[in-house]
């Protein structure tokens, strides 16, 4: 049996929620409309007003909205999302995620040992899991995951961990 144990700390809650609005659609759409098609349209009425009217001061006065539109509105959009993500764990919730856990790889269950126990999660639940420079997401859930920092690991091999897992997942889905 393999083992990690590791401590969620509660800026691990944001980079899991980080993690999932990178592949959000909306949020791409919403990005790309904010840094390229509302400063073509100012550039493009910079550039009228600078040709047909010769009107300088105005044209320069658009342009540089355009290209302030371009680089704060897009800021701005990532940091009201982050705060909007902020609010939707209470301080209940925080408190009960955040704290040191142990994962076991058993050979029937995903055991979770944390603050309130033990937990056995059937590797029929467990979707897949998905690594990155700073993190390990085990989903349980199609906007569920256990979170697992690696800086925080402090015993266990991580990368040792996830093979053992990735095969129960395999073996319970197929």
């Amino acid at each position: 049996m393999t083992e990690i144990e590791y401590e969620v700390r509660e800026q691990d809650l944001l980079a899991f929620s980080k993690h999932r609005l990178k592949d959000s659609e909306s949020l791409k759409k919403s990005l790309r409309r904010h840094e390229a098609m509302v400063p073509g349209v100012l550039a493009i009425f910079s550039m009228f007003l600078w040709l047909y009217y010769q009107d300088t001061l105005s044209a320069i006065y658009a342009g540089v909205t355009a290209v302030a539109w371009g680089i704060l509105t897009p800021q701005f959009i990532k940091w009201q999302t982050l705060r909007s993500i902020k609010k939707m764990y209470s301080d209940e919730e925080r408190a009960a995620i955040v704290g040191s856990y142990k994962l076991r790889v058993a050979a029937d269950a995903l055991v979770e040992i944390g603050k309130e126990g033990e937990t056995k999660l059937p590797w029929s639940q467990v979707l897949r899991i998905e690594m990155t420079w700073r993190y390990a997401f085990i989903f349980v859930g199609l906007d569920t995951a256990l979170i697992v920092p690696r800086k925080t690991i402090t015993s266990g091999d991580i990368h040792e961990f996830i093979k053992d897992a990735d095969a129960r997942i395999e073996q319970a889905g197929g």
